[in-house]
């Protein structure tokens, strides 16, 4: 049975702390960077259904109006459909990502209370 104060022991623990705690901001960093991609992605996501059902399912000839066009090409369906996943996906990650961050972020206040 090893002591407490066995060297190796001693050098096996300040390496896990320095360790810890270099894990924990890195993970950190990554998913809040996962999380920013996410958010751009469901900018774009929400900007190109606003763009498809203003330009293409609700135009006119004339200008701007509600009535939906009487032919819809199959590119515009294709396109709200990848257009939805990429929103659904979006939202997803998100709140996995943010999930995440918040387990993490324990982990780092962890590591630096063994630092003191």
């Amino acid at each position: 049975m090893s002591s407490i104060e066995d060297p190796l022991l001693k050098e096996v623990l300040a390496t896990f702390k320095e360790d810890a705690a270099r894990m924990a901001d890195d993970l950190l960093r990554t998913i809040t960077t996962q999380a920013l991609i996410a958010a751009f992605a469901l900018l774009l996501a929400i900007s190109s259904l606003l763009r498809l059902l203003f330009f293409v399912y609700f135009a006119q000839p004339g200008g701007f109006g509600f009535p939906v066009r009487p032919t819809l090409d199959t590119s515009a369906v294709v396109e709200t459909a990848l257009t939805v996943v990429l929103f659904l996906l979006s939202v997803i990650s998100i709140y996995s990502l943010l999930g995440l961050r918040r387990r993490y972020s324990r982990l780092l206040a962890m590591a630096e209370k063994l630092g003191r």
